[in-house]
């Protein structure tokens, strides 16, 4: 066989496994391009806003004038921070959820 005639059979045998595997390109870019993205995307906006509320928290136990004022706010800060990490589980859930290729 000629060197050109190998050659197009194989572009031929390519362009074939790609018409064949082209529903699979959408679940590998969703796999391990836009998930990816967006966990880290959310993550970040997740710890940036945990950060502050432990900066706020600091801020506020620097100005406390009594043990009482003192638990108030560690009680405030604790139940803000229970309330946000229950709010960002669902969200990651429902966004693992919403990425997963197919669904």
């Amino acid at each position: 066989m000629e060197t050109q005639a190998i050659s197009s059979e194989m572009q031929d045998a390519q362009n074939k496994i790609l018409t064949a595997t082209a529903p699979l390109h959408e679940v590998w870019r969703q796999t391990w391009i836009e998930w990816p993205v967006a966990l880290a995307s959310e993550s970040l906006r997740f710890a940036a806003h945990r950060l502050r509320a432990h900066s706020d928290f600091y801020g506020k136990i620097q100005t406390c004038g009594s043990v009482p004022e003192f638990i108030e706010a560690q009680s405030k800060f604790m139940r803000s921070a229970f309330d946000d990490y229950g709010t960002e589980a669902t969200k990651v859930m429902k966004d693992a959820t919403h990425h997963t290729p197919l669904s």
